[in-house]
């Protein structure tokens, strides 16, 4: 499979300057390369809970950081796709500023997902927040569970909790990949 941009530290770097652009405030908290499984997910879980915490963060915050790390982490670890020497190449970045902490996930996805996938961001972008609550307690009622487990709360879970609506960028790799790169904004 052909680099996403060079060594995975450049390709960091860029999706940095892309979703972070001249941000000199902005600390970041974590940052992770590599494959996300469940033990992986536990471990990055344990850092945020101490690593916010010393940022000055009352529990509560905390507790709804890492509720959407779950989500997030678990979504490309069970959703996104795996190259041909069997790597997911993700990546995670948490940062924080003044106003808010930052999530930035990213992942391989196969390119044929990427007209559903932005079809599903743009919709719950597009949403109320009243709207969001609606659809979830709707979601939760239908029991619809898709083959690979989920019921399609997890975006719907995340964008609930975020204070502004997702940042995304879908990338073409080649005709079978696609890198998918999204940003949450979570209160400080």
């Amino acid at each position: 499979m052909p680099s996403i941009s060079g060594s995975p530290f450049e390709h960091l770097a860029s999706i940095k300057e892309s979703f972070f652009p001249g941000k000199d405030a902005e600390t970041v908290l974590l940052a992770y390369h590599g494959d996300f499984n469940q033990g992986r997910i536990d471990s990055v879980i344990k850092l945020t809970e101490g690593v916010v915490l010393e940022a000055g963060s009352k529990r509560r915050v905390m507790k709804r950081i890492c509720s959407v790390l779950i989500e997030l982490l678990q979504n490309i670890s069970i959703h996104g796709a795996r190259n041909l020497e069997d790597n997911s190449d993700s990546f995670l970045l948490l940062s924080a500023n003044e106003e808010c902490f930052r999530i930035v996930t990213g992942n391989l996805i196969l390119s044929s997902e990427t007209r559903h996938l932005e079809s599903k961001i743009d919709d719950l972008n597009e949403m109320s927040q009243t709207e969001l609550r609606k659809l979830y307690v709707e979601t939760l009622c239908n029991e619809n569970f898709s083959y690979k487990g989920g019921a399609g709360l997890g975006f719907l879970t995340v964008i609930k909790k975020s204070i502004a609506k997702f940042n995304y960028l879908i990338e073409p790799i080649d005709e079978r990949f696609s890198y998918f790169t999204l940003e949450v904004k979570l209160e400080r």
